[in-house]
């Protein structure tokens, strides 16, 4: 496991942050991160208890009940953050899931997909539109690999998703550069979150195996850490990256760098 360092950046202290999943694994993390920053943190997911306990772990942190894939929930989250933490600064989408109604390469699979990772994102970004026009703020949108790795079978409909939200991206970035609202990607490979535990309870499978199996996918032999994708969502959200918008930064691990091929080539 790799050992990991919050990135603190005193520009951040005071700033109003909401994190969609803030429940688990990166959301959590990124909610932390920002909170080690003197952010106030709003954790926007559909179970309360959950959304609790990290609020709790916080020193100014919300919970906001609410559903991505509902219009309406949307615009309640955004007016109830805003109420809740006296503004708000910096949108980070974390919320999505490969959940079971989007595997296979049906139509219900991509309209469920894209209703979650494209549509419901940016219903939440034109709610939080005019307030982040207001305080020059940040967007940092959380989308995968996947979005670049060609996929088929029960990944198919997810990846071509992420792909979209990764694209609604860079649009959204050209819209809003001149009104001085900063959006970005990042794109991780296989982090160590608890989508894992899931599995390994379905499948009955050891979760050190399954992140085993996962690990030489990567350059580096393994997994990320949650707080490895936090700390450059941080960054993108902060004066660090004041001339950066519209960009797809890998967090990858090297699993972009065609390592199965390079790994396994006939010219060694």
């Amino acid at each position: 496991m790799a050992s990991t360092t919050t990135l603190i950046i005193p520009d951040l202290k005071g700033k109003r942050v909401l994190v969609t999943g803030g429940s688990a694994g990166i959301g959590r993390a990124t909610a932390i991160a920002f909170d080690a920053n003197q952010c106030a943190v709003a954790v926007l997911g559909r179970r309360l208890e959950r959304l609790d306990a990290v609020a709790s772990q916080l020193k100014h942190g919300v919970s906001i009940v609410a559903d991505l894939t509902k219009e309406e929930d949307m615009k309640r989250a955004i007016k109830e953050t805003i109420e809740k933490l006296g503004g708000l600064d910096i949108l980070v989408n974390c919320g999505g899931a490969a959940s079971d109604e989007m595997w296979g390469g049906g139509e219900a699979a991509f309209i469920a997909a894209l209703k979650l990772h494209v549509t419901g994102n940016l219903t939440l970004i034109r709610a939080a539109e005019e307030e982040l026009v207001k305080n020059k703020g940040a967007i940092v949108n959380i989308a995968s690999v996947v979005a670049l790795i060609p996929q088929k079978g029960a990944m198919f409909a997810y990846g071509v998703a992420k792909a979209a939200q990764d694209k609604m991206t860079k649009d959204l970035a050209f819209e809003f550069a001149p009104k001085g609202v900063r959006v970005n990607s990042v794109l991780p490979a296989t982090i160590d979150t608890e989508v894992f535990d899931t599995v390994s309870e379905k499948q009955g499978v050891p979760r050190a195996d399954l992140l085993a199996a996962f690990a030489p996918g990567h350059a580096m032999n393994r997994v990320g850490q949650p707080e490895e994708v936090a700390a450059p969502i941080v960054f993108l959200a902060s004066n660090a990256a004041s001339f950066i918008t519209g960009a797809s930064l890998l967090i990858d691990g090297g699993a972009t760098l065609g390592y199965w091929f390079n790994r396994n080539s006939f010219l060694e």
